[in-house]
Order: structure tokens, then sequence, then C-alpha cells
């Protein structure tokens, strides 16, 4: 009997050893299962909560694009009617006994207003809002006007243009139809060239000048070219320069940097821009080559370089660092027009008392006058 009541005292302890566990194991799997319990109502609440401020970021954005768009669509229907002035950006300039002003339009209003001359005697070469008047005799007068017009309205402006180029400039001496400083830019520019031996006097073409296009020029540097092309027609006389498909005596390549020696052997490296003449016993230009870069340059100095390149391929071949809105600019420029000392030396170098061979002495003596 007291092994027997040992023995049931030993079952005893046991089982209450092991309620006394499987209890304290119970009560962790509550405290661990509770906090995940706990924490996952925070989580969607959170989300909830996320959700509900991307809505409202969503509605205040659209709401911000309606009105957005509401203010541009008011501006685009905002219309106004048209308003222009004029004004002369190229004063009374002689050239082979013609003395010319180049106008100029401002104007305001949208749609944007077409533009409308009486009268361009450049044929359009300026742009729409530029215009050219030619007068041939000392008595002649003439009253430019330009109308601006679109669906609001119209407006009109106008400018009186009398003769004053009768007032000549006097040069050791002697008088003439150009400036002194007109003089000293053509002669530090004009005469001689900048790469090779060649001696210090004009060279210019005589015959018309045929252009062939090469490579793979963009639609801007054909625009540009053209453009050039109808400006330099206007400013020239005895010449007419076109673009042909065959029987060109001006070559101009848009090609790669790395290709330019070898269609000119003579290139100069570090040019984006280059040309090359040749002339006949006769000092006169009769065939040219110019280069173009389509790499390492943007369109709008891409459009310079073929202004310039072209332009000194007619006998124009120095660079100076006097003007830096020349064409002619040594330094690198991107300008893509013509200054108005750029136009009269153009001019001046086809002026008809000029001729290849002339030096400086003989260019002198044909401009002056006693």
């Amino acid at each position: 009997m007291r092994k027997n009541n040992k023995l049931y005292i030993i079952i005893a302890v046991l089982a209450s050893i092991f309620l006394f566990t499987t209890a304290a194991l119970f009560d962790q799997c509550s405290i661990l299962t509770g906090l995940k319990a706990s924490e996952e109502p925070e989580e969607e609440v959170s989300q909830e909560k996320e959700a509900d401020e991307e809505e409202d970021a969503e509605e205040d954005k659209e709401k911000t694009g309606e009105e957005t768009g509401e203010e541009e669509a008011s501006k685009e229907e905002e219309k106004t009617e048209p308003t222009i002035s004029l004004e002369i950006y190229q004063d009374a300039t002689p050239i082979d006994g013609i003395c010319y002003y180049r106008v100029q339009a401002n104007v305001t209003g949208n749609p944007a207003p077409e533009i409308n001359w009486n009268r361009d005697d450049s044929g359009g070469a300026w742009g729409e809002m530029k215009a050219q008047v030619n007068l041939y005799e000392a008595s002649e007068t003439f009253t430019i006007v330009a109308t601006a017009t679109n669906s609001e309205g119209s407006d009109e402006a106008s400018i009186d243009l009398s003769w004053r180029c009768n007032s000549q400039n006097t040069v050791g001496g002697k008088t003439n139809s150009y400036s002194e400083e007109e003089l000293e830019y053509f002669l530090e520019i004009a005469l001689g060239c900048e790469y090779g031996a060649s001696q210090p006097i004009i060279h210019k073409w005589t015959n018309n000048i045929k252009i062939k296009i090469n490579g793979t020029p963009t639609s801007e540097d054909l625009d540009s070219l053209n453009q050039v092309i109808t400006e330099l027609n206007s400013l020239i006389s005895g010449v007419s320069l076109d673009i042909v498909t065959n029987d060109q005596n001006i070559d101009i390549y848009f090609t790669i940097v790395d290709q330019f020696a070898s269609i000119i052997p003579s290139y100069v490296p570090g040019n984006m821009g280059f040309f090359m003449a040749w002339w006949d016993s006769n000092e006169a230009i009769y065939r040219a080559k110019i280069l173009i870069a389509i790499d390492g340059v943007n369109q709008q100095e891409r459009s310079h370089l073929i202004r310039e390149e072209l332009t000194q391929s007619l006998g124009i071949m120095k660079d100076s660092y006097r003007y830096k809105d020349s064409i002619f600019y040594q330094g690198w420029t991107d300008t893509i027009n013509y200054s108005p000392i750029d136009c009269t030396i153009i001019s001046l170098l086809y002026n008809s008392r000029l001729r290849s061979g002339m030096t400086q002495e003989q260019v002198m003596s044909a401009l002056v006058t006693h």
C-alpha cells in the first residue's frame, strides 16, 4: 500500500507539472498571436489612409489640370486686333547709282497677323517682316506702307522715304559714295584669302554661279541655303546664283568632319565649315568647293556656316575681329543674318567698277572720284 501511495503521489506530481507547463505554453502563443493580430489592423488602417490620401491627391491634380486647361483655353481664345509700326533698320545706302532703304515692321495681335507691303524691291529676301525700297533718282520719293491683318481687324503704318545718298565722304582729299569705315573693312577682308599664298588682290566670279548639293543636308539646311541665295541675288550684280543638279561650278558638301580632308586635301583642322576657290589667269573665280559639318554643331550654327562659307566663296575670303555681328567675324559666332555693313561689302565687291586682279590702290582709284 505504501508503494502504491507513493506511486499515486508521483503520478499526481507529474500530472501537476504537465498541466502547469501546458498552461504556460498556451499563454505564450496567445501573446505572440495577439501581437500579430494587433499589428495587422494597424497596417490595414494605414493602407486605407494612404489610399484615401492618394485619391484626394488625384482629385486635386485633376482639378488643377482642369483649371490649367481652362486657363490655357482662355488664353488661346483671347484674340486681339493687330497693331503695326515701322522703323528703318538700314538707312539710305548708296550702291551702283541706287539709294536703298530697308524697313522693318513691328507687329502684335492674336492670331498672328499677315503682313502685306505695297512694295518690296528685295522680292521677299529679308522675310515677311522686312522690305527694301530702291530709289533710282535724286528727285524720287516713296511712301512705303505695310498692313497687318488678322480675324480681328487690321492696322496700317507708313514711312516717307526720299533720296538721301548725295552726301559724299572724303577720303584722302577725294570724295566717294562709301564711308571710310566701309572702305577699310572691305580692304581688310576682300583682298586675298585667309589660307594659302595669295596676293592681296580682288577675286570675284564673272560667270553665273551654279551650286550642286551633296551629302545629307537637313530640310533646315536647304531652307537656309535657299534664303542665302535669294539674299545674295538681291545684293550682287553681274552674276546670279542658282541650285543645279549638274554642270555645277560650286559643290557644297554636307558631311561629317572626318570626311573633310578627303574632299579638300588642304582642309585646315578645327574648322566646322570650310571652302576652297580656284581662279584663272585673270584672277576670276571659276570653281569652288564648300564643306559644312553635320556633326559637332547645332542647326543654327550650321545655318551660320552655310551663309558664311557660301558668301566667302564669292571672293570675300578673309575674316576680321572688327564687328561681332558681321558674318565675317573671326571669332566663333552663330549669327544667321547679314549686318548692314556686310550687305554693303558684298554689293561693293560686285560693283561694276571693280575687276578681278585689282590691287588696293586700284580699288581706291576706281571707287574714289575727283
